[in-house]
């Protein structure tokens, strides 16, 4: 008998509109080498039979920058998130809001620098009980809106510093899963903010694409929440010195 494991499982997104990509209009290569994953619908990759250990994926598609995602593979199955940021030729219809960030390091570009970008959805989300626990994987969740408007993935609890990135898995009857316990207690009326994850260049820099205007939260695994930037609608370059 052949067993065939699915070693990852990746939900690739646009970053601008949120909609599911298409398998087929993205190249892949695995650790440095082309590979085809498994395409399913809704925008799924499926890696097979990996080997033990530490792996990164990169992904590429006409209209958008390059992304990649390092991860390790164990027994079970890995299930990864990927939004694919708009780049030069990215379609875009009507007017946009771009956020052309430099970080900065004692006066200098912070190379590389992972972040966190947040900002509200057309849709609100709070928590909607007096404590989520830290430890719990469930808790009661406002949403004005229609629920079925909430993707799944990832999100900001904004709450000072106890702000965390959590990922979501569904919503269903103002009941939140989520793929991870909370790492912190949040109270009531804490926003839930849809995130990205960003690299900076060698320069510091990176660049993102909003639809409207709006209030950007950056947050860092390493350092919290860090900053609001206010954006304008068009361009917006901005420093943000840590």
């Amino acid at each position: 008998m052949i067993t065939i494991h699915a070693s990852a499982v990746c939900h690739v997104r646009d970053g601008y509109t949120g909609r599911a990509m298409e398998p087929s209009s993205l190249l892949c290569a695995l650790d440095g080498a082309p590979v085809r994953p498994l395409g399913k619908p809704g925008g799924y990759l499926v890696l097979l039979d990996l080997s033990h250990g530490d792996h990164r994926l990169s992904l590429r598609c006409h209209g958008y920058q390059e992304e990649w995602v390092d991860f390790r593979v164990g027994s079970g199955t890995r299930e990864l998130e990927i939004t694919m940021k708009p780049g030069a030729g990215y379609p875009f219809r009507g007017e946009i809001t771009r956020l052309d960030l430099t970080v900065t390091r004692d006066g200098a570009p912070d190379a590389h620098r992972q972040l966190w970008l947040a900002a509200p959805a057309q849709f609100e989300l709070k928590v909607a009980q007096t404590k989520a626990e830290a430890g719990a994987d469930q808790f009661r969740l406002y949403c004005k809106g229609p629920e079925a408007a909430v993707p799944a993935g990832p999100y900001l609890i904004a709450d000072g510093a106890d702000s965390e990135i959590v990922l979501l898995r569904g919503l269903e009857g103002e009941t939140a899963t989520l793929a991870a316990p909370l790492r912190k207690g949040h109270s009531r009326s804490r926003p839930l903010l849809p995130a990205q994850h960003y690299r900076a260049d060698a320069g510091g820099r990176l660049s993102a694409v909003f639809q409207t205007a709006c209030t950007v939260e950056v947050f860092a695994e390493e350092g919290g929440l860090l900053a609001s930037l206010t954006l304008s609608p068009g361009e917006n370059a901005q420093t943000l010195p840590l």
